[in-house]
């Protein structure tokens, strides 16, 4: 079985590690369901090659995320409020889902740190 890791951030700004089955396109959307806690998903592209996965009713169907709106926000000033969990992962040239590489989790958590008002370790 493949495992891929990616960074999921809840309704509460809280991130966690968390990993999803990814030895076929359906395994990995069903992981992406059941860590979203959701039916269907969305992704929104954002800088390096990062993308983050959003409940697509979460509008409807979600608490309000302030924290993931914000992060999202420092790369993309205009992004529409976001409700529901975001799970952090990346893909390849062909568009393929991975995991997150060592730089992009450190980009992921600076823009945690930005959002939620936790000064850097720097």
């Amino acid at each position: 079985m493949t495992r891929i890791t990616g960074i999921l951030i809840d309704t509460y700004g809280v991130l966690s590690t968390i990993s999803i089955d990814g030895t076929t396109s359906h395994t990995r959307l069903s992981g992406m369901y059941e860590q979203i806690g959701c039916r269907t998903v969305d992704v929104i592209g954002l800088e390096g090659r990062i993308d983050v996965w959003v409940d697509d009713e979460g509008l409807y169907m979600q608490e309000p995320n302030p924290t993931l709106t914000g992060m999202l926000r420092l790369t993309r000033p205009f992004q529409t409020h976001l409700s529901g969990a975001g799970l952090f992962l990346t893909t390849d040239e062909e568009g393929d889902t991975l995991p997150l590489t060592p730089e992009q989790i450190a980009t992921v958590i600076g823009w945690w740190q930005v959002a939620s008002g936790v000064p850097s370790a720097a």
